[in-house]
Order: structure tokens, then C-alpha cells, then sequence
């Protein structure tokens, strides 16, 4: 996995991601979930209930010393995943052999470019 920052607002206020210079690569484990859907009008992306957007959700598991922040940018297998709801997870053990970062992670395929 790689992890970028994103880039300083464009005019309408979108936040894109900065894949010019990574801010750590290394392993960690991702885990797909049932995606979101958003039956809404465009602005949700849909077109109503029977032509949903979908989106792919994960949840990612990264090493205690990566830089995990909500609002990083994940690229996994040659997509892009937005993090959120970035939180640190001790080892119930109490020897930190267990500890890592947890992050949901929204994929961006089907945004617009």
C-alpha cells in the first residue's frame, strides 16, 4: 500500500489527491466490505432506486508507525481509497505485538475524473 496526502483545494473546494510524493509505502492488510450505494439524485451519483452509484468500502489495518490521518489517500492495487474514521488499536494483551492503525477506506472508482 501507499499512502499520499491530498492536495491543497482546487476552486470548488474538492481536496484531490497529491500522487506526486508518497508519504509511506509498506504492507498492511485490506479487507473489502459490503460497498455503499446512494439511491439519491445526481448529486448523490444515482439516478434514482434502480440505477444506484455504488462505491467499494474497506476497511485498512496498518502498521502502528505509518502516518494514518482521515483524509489520506490509500492506493491499493492500482486504485484509490479515501480514509476516514483513522484510529489507533492496542494490543488487548498489553504487549503491543497486536497494535495498528484501522481506517475505513471509500474508493473513488466511478467519481468523476
Amino acid at each position: 500500500m501507499t499512502l499520499y496526502r491530498a492536495a491543497p483545494p482546487d476552486a470548488h473546494g474538492w481536496a484531490l489527491p497529491d500522487l506526486s510524493s508518497p508519504v509511506w509505502t509498506g504492507a498492511g492488510s485490506f479487507q473489502r466490505a459490503q460497498g455503499r450505494t446512494d439511491a439519491g439524485a445526481a448529486q448523490g451519483g444515482g439516478h434514482g432506486p434502480y440505477d444506484p452509484n455504488a462505491g467499494a468500502l474497506a476497511t485498512i489495518y496498518l502498521p502502528p508507525g505509518a502516518p494514518v490521518a482521515d483524509g489520506l489517500i490509500a492506493e491499493v492495487g492500482g486504485e484509490h481509497y479515501w480514509l476516514g474514521q483513522a484510529r489507533p488499536v492496542h494490543d488487548p494483551r498489553g504487549t503491543g505485538d497486536l497494535d495498528c492503525w484501522v481506517a475505513t477506506a471509500t474508493g473513488t472508482v466511478g467519481w468523476p475524473p
